[in-house]
């Protein structure tokens, strides 16, 4: 093993190690103030922006600089890949399941926000969650997949990585509100990791194909404000929580199969090497 390799895995070490704690301790506060994010704000931002803050702090500490995240915009083909991307397994999901008549839109609110506001879902709406993301995917793509992949390849830093982002957000989904409430603890749990990691490892492959740290903030964006506006548009039966939202069996399904795609394309990832600084 290099000398460099060595220092990448006491990087991503320290990483964990601190994440875990900083996690832990939040978590924590989070979960005994009564488990909701919205009435603990302070806590969940520290939360949301630990995986970039730590990232930035160790980068520091062992390279003295911030380089080697993939800060710059490269291949417009495929930011707007990451756009669509998550546009299509999403649009997918929903379609199928009202087109089952399993669910139904809410035409009083589909009305109230009229043909501008339904515009602005996938458009300037967008920007409401891109700083919140941008916590997130420095962390997870920019810092530690990027540091996971000069040592271990696509296969493995994706499942690390998609481990890693997974449980961060178990606490909060089995003891707060970080879930849609109507469905067993256990099923949502199932079906939200099929989901993160579908989606990890298409956010990945767009991230090192594209060696920009852009691909990972779009489709991330695109992914988390979409279902932030469509889900309140829906009307639930009994049966749709179990298929819709991050926790639901058909788009973790669309996910997965999206994912699958992405997966049988990985021998078109660069070296280990070449990815963005």
């Amino acid at each position: 093993m290099t000398n460099n390799q060595n220092i990448t895995k006491k990087k991503v070490s320290t990483f964990l190690v601190i994440l875990a704690v900083i996690a832990a301790i939040f978590n924590f506060l989070i979960i005994r103030n009564g488990g909701k994010i919205e009435e603990n704000l302070p806590y969940a931002a520290v939360l949301i922006f630990s995986p970039a803050i730590i990232g930035l702090v160790v980068n520091l500490i062992y390279e003295k600089n911030i380089r080697g995240f993939a800060w710059k915009w490269k291949n417009t083909k495929l930011q707007l890949l990451s756009y669509i991307v998550p546009m299509l397994y999403i649009g997918a999901a929903y379609g199928l399941v009202l087109a089952l008549g399993l669910a139904q839109l809410d035409m009083h609110k589909v009305q109230d926000l009229g043909f501008k506001g339904l515009l602005m879902i996938p458009t300037l709406g967008l920007t409401g969650v891109v700083f919140q993301v941008l916590g997130e995917e420095i962390g997870w793509r920019g810092f530690l997949l990027n540091n996971l992949y000069k040592i271990h390849g696509f296969g493995k830093a994706s499942l690390i990585t998609g481990i890693v982002w997974a449980l961060f957000h178990y606490p909060l989904l089995l003891m707060g509100n970080y879930n849609n409430g109507a469905t067993p603890l256990v099923y949502a749990l199932f079906w939200f990791t099929i989901a993160i990691l579908g989606a990890n490892t298409i956010i990945n492959w767009l991230y090192i194909k594209s060696g920009s740290l852009w691909t990972a903030v779009i489709f991330h964006t695109v992914h988390n404000s979409l279902l932030n506006d469509i889900d309140p548009l829906i009307l639930n039966t009994k049966i749709s929580p179990y298929l819709l939202t991050e926790f639901g069996a058909v788009l973790a399904l669309a996910i997965l199969v999206t994912a699958v795609i992405f997966w049988s394309k990985r021998k078109e990832l660069p070296p280990r090497t070449e990815l963005g600084t």
